[in-house]
């Protein structure tokens, strides 16, 4: 899913073209004879400029930003959900009186909302002048057009994101799948070695869940399943990718600075006991009937060790099955 909430100016997407949209605003400030040509995000309650146009008369800069709460043409717009033309805001005695007017060099306004394709709305696309304006009805359709095609930009964006998902994420859990591990998990080393983290993996594997699904159904499995993901979503932090990486088998990899209460084992210990015993609470709780454990190897790797994430996946899942076995034999 696309964070809408982030800055697109600032972001790392690369489906956007972002020079796209530059051409656009220069092109309406040269067409509309006006001072500033710009799209504009609402984003954490504040406008940001994304682009702005590069006429030399242009008093407003890219990633400008401004709250939400001034009073100002693009916070009508967020307000109505519909175009504002404002030809001449020194005559007008509502306009006049804003800070953009009455203490800046904004003498008229003409603007759009755009929108997300779920309805959200994303911004304006908006023509900027420091003289009154009297803009002709092909003018106005031409932002129109314009609009439209910023909105479709945004639609591509959200539709990839959409795509990326599904194929890194595990249908039934929506945590990630062993894709989605190696994709982010490489990512995560480089940021470990960056930062001079410390990387803790966690493998996990439900016991004796082929039993489970051929004595009481599928079904039954899938609870097991589902419920084991909800309390690694509890129990483990934002920042710590989860995964499914088997039928029966999940994944946890976090990054963690240097300790000095615990040692890095320790703290992994705590964790995966108290995802041990929330688990089999839960279990307990809705089916007793299908009790199963949860079998567990973790393991720290120092960000200076020459790390691969399939050596590492691998070297945690060795320790989970002489876990296994142990608790088997005891």
């Amino acid at each position: 899913m696309v964070d809408t909430q982030s800055c697109l100016s600032s972001s790392e997407q690369n489906i956007i073209d972002l020079e796209k949209w530059q051409q656009t605003v220069d092109l309406l400030a040269e067409m509309f004879d006006s001072a500033c040509g710009t799209i504009v995000q609402l984003r954490q309650n504040e406008f940001n400029a994304v682009v702005v146009s590069k006429n030399q008369d242009n008093f407003l800069n890219e990633n400008d930003s401004w709250p939400l709460e001034l009073n100002s043409f693009c916070r009508r717009i967020m307000e109505t959900k519909e175009e504002l033309n404002v030809q001449n805001a020194n005559i007008d005695d509502y306009w006049r009186f804003i800070p953009p007017v009455a203490d800046g060099p904004i003498r008229s306004y003409c603007g759009l909302p755009i929108f997300w394709p779920d309805g959200e709305l994303f911004g304006t696309i908006c023509v900027i002048d420091t003289k009154r304006t009297d803009h002709t009805s092909s003018l106005l359709k031409l932002l129109k057009q314009f609009c439209h095609l910023i909105m479709k930009d945004l639609k591509i964006l959200c539709d990839y994101n959409n795509l990326k998902s599904l194929a890194l994420t595990d249908e039934l859990t929506s945590v990630y799948n062993r894709r989605g591990l190696s994709f982010l998990g490489e990512q995560r080393i480089k940021d470990a070695k960056r930062s001079k983290q410390i990387i803790g993996i966690i493998y996990l594997d439900i016991d004796n869940l082929k039993q489970i699904n051929d004595k009481y159904g599928h079904h039954v499995g899938d609870q097991c399943i589902l419920t084991l993901t909800t309390v690694l979503k509890d129990y483990c932090r934002e920042s710590d990718i989860i995964a499914r990486i088997g039928g029966d088998e999940f994944l946890v990899m976090s990054l963690f600075n240097q300790c000095e209460e615990l040692s890095h084992d320790e703290l992994l210990e705590q964790i995966h006991q108290r995802i041990l015993q929330r688990y089999k609470m839960v279990i307990l709780a809705n089916d007793p009937c299908s009790i199963t454990s949860v079998s567990f190897g973790h393991k720290m790797f120092n960000y200076d060790q020459a790390l691969v994430l399939e050596d590492m996946i691998e070297e945690t899942d060795r320790l989970m099955y002489q876990n296994k076995r142990k608790s088997k034999t005891s």
